[in-house]
């Protein structure tokens, strides 16, 4: 299977590259070489959704993938969910996308610009297209995506309020979309590195988030099918 792992930033990633035999093919780009028989590269998109979109859509332009797998950390908005949890984000939506009206947030579904079920979209939401049981262990849950990783008050009380989501990223949401509109089979593969509260990082553990997201996933490499 010749899959390509995606990720914001080359930290959240590190871990997992470092037990592989990488060679360095252009900017941001790493073809690795096989576990279990599996050839590895990895992208590293950049942070939010403009960037991840591009890079990964000129990527596609010359190359073909078996699987997609969106990973990196994430802020939960779960109290469930621990620090340090590695969940596999089965549903995604755009978190920032649409209008303001008296006040109001609507999303552009509801607010008529985009049907409910235009494709990719199923009821206004993007679902992961690749499952398996090397995932089998992991948490579902729920995601937004959104270019403004939320700190305020106000703001996080809104998006708990508008949407039903365990989890926060910057990118899920453009990686599944553009994996959708190819025929790619896609998952987003995410460890908890912190809640999604007013800053405070001595709360964070991304060491732990980064170090749990490498084990699982390389079980996972392990039991793929």
């Amino acid at each position: 299977m010749k899959i390509l792992i995606t990720s914001a930033t080359w930290m959240e990633i590190k871990l997992l590259a470092d037990e592989l035999n990488l060679v360095y093919e252009k900017q941001n780009f790493w073809k690795s070489g096989k576990i279990k028989g599996h050839n590895i590269d990895i992208l590293i998109t950049g942070i939010g959704t403009v960037f991840t979109t591009f890079s990964l859509t000129q990527l596609l332009n010359d190359n073909r993938y078996d699987m997609i797998i969106n990973t990196g950390i994430a802020g939960s908005l779960n109290s469930d969910l621990g620090i340090g949890d590695v969940v596999n984000v089965v549903i995604e939506e755009f978190a920032d996308l649409g209008v303001e009206k008296k006040g109001e947030f609507l999303t552009l579904f509801e607010s008529g610009f985009v049907n409910l079920d235009e494709f990719p979209f199923s009821g206004g939401l993007l679902n992961a297209t690749f499952d398996n049981k090397a995932f089998s262990t992991l948490q579902k849950v729920r995601g937004i995506t959104s270019n403004i990783s939320h700190s305020n008050n106000t703001s996080i009380k809104k998006i708990r309020n508008k949407f039903k989501a365990d989890i926060e990223s910057m990118e899920g949401a453009a990686v599944f979309y553009v994996c959708i509109n190819t025929g790619i089979p896609c998952c987003e593969i995410r460890a908890i590195s912190n809640y999604v509260e007013p800053h405070d990082t001595t709360n964070w553990d991304i060491p732990l988030s980064i170090e749990n997201l490498k084990e699982r996933l390389m079980c996972a490499f392990n039991n793929l099918m």
